[in-house]
């Protein structure tokens, strides 16, 4: 696992932020870091299970999708919100379309829209970013 972790203040951040190599066997690693951040917040179960869900759903599709699965994972609070973002070097956009249900994958996008507040994807220089945002509490 790669990783370089910084938070804007010890005491009480507003955000993290994580450079890392995006796999499936270190999911469950984020997701602990993304839980701890969301006590941290105070913020009630039902935002952090909204936010574990964009955490993997994010990281898995990076580990998936891309070629080069290095990828920034920044969790932030603002405005009561919590926002989830990953970057990651590829171009290409993501599509979120009604899924197949008889498929054993390509709904997580469509599912993490359905639960969160609003999600969203744009390019960057280096490749692109994909965030979700979830009311806080």
């Amino acid at each position: 696992m790669t990783l370089a972790s910084h938070s804007t203040d010890a005491a009480q951040p507003l955000s993290y932020s994580w450079l890392l190599t995006a796999r499936r066997s270190d999911l469950a690693h984020f997701r602990r870091l993304a839980k701890l951040a969301m006590r941290k917040w105070q913020q009630d179960d039902a935002v952090t299970e909204v936010v574990l869900h964009g955490v993997t759903e994010l990281l898995s599709n990076v580990a998936r999708h891309v070629p080069d699965p290095r990828c920034r994972l920044e969790l932030f609070l603002e405005d009561g919100a919590v926002r989830v973002t990953v970057l990651d070097s590829s171009p290409t956009l993501p599509r979120i379309t009604l899924p197949d249900w008889t498929a054993e994958e390509g709904r997580g996008l469509w599912l993490l829209r359905e639960m969160a507040d609003s999600i969203g994807f744009e390019p960057t220089p280096e490749g692109k970013r994909v965030w979700v945002r979830i009311s806080g509490r």
